[in-house]
């Protein structure tokens, strides 16, 4: 790439400023010496190491998911509403079922634990009811 340029009294080499990616940058002001071997930093060819094992991100990755999965049934079960303490007497009307009266009685509360708490009150075996049967029942204050 360098010319030469041979006049009477000398002979001068011109040097490229710089060369498409040939290693840094010499301030403008110093040339290379002509004969200078063009040195480039050999490329790190070594297997970079992680910062962490793969055994700690996966441990952490599981924690991390055992965390959120516990908080989420803790949640779950705030969120259901608990079957009422207090009872009192109702008397099943034609067409009614158990449920229909687990849901009029203790609204808002989940219906299948009120079902299970009538039928034990009450000593029933199945969920078999009679119009006009006096049954206990938990219920809702307001």
């Amino acid at each position: 790439m360098a010319a030469t340029l041979t006049t009477e009294s000398s002979t001068r080499h011109l040097v490229p400023a710089r060369g498409a990616g040939r290693g840094r940058l010499r301030p403008p002001t110093r040339r290379r010496p002509v004969d200078a071997p063009h040195v480039v930093a050999a490329a790190d060819c070594a297997p970079r190491r992680s910062s962490m094992p793969v055994t700690v991100l996966v441990a952490a990755a599981a924690a991390v998911a055992a965390l959120v999965y516990g908080f989420g049934a803790y949640a779950g079960s705030l969120a259901e509403a608990t079957v009422p303490a207090t009872t009192t007497t109702v008397y099943v009307a034609p067409g009614e079922t158990l449920s229909d009266i687990a849901r009029r009685s203790a609204p808002g509360s989940d219906v299948a634990a009120v079902v299970d708490r009538i039928r034990e009150l009450n000593g029933l075996a199945d969920a078999a009811v009679v119009p006009g049967q006096p049954l206990t029942v938990p219920a809702a204050r307001g």
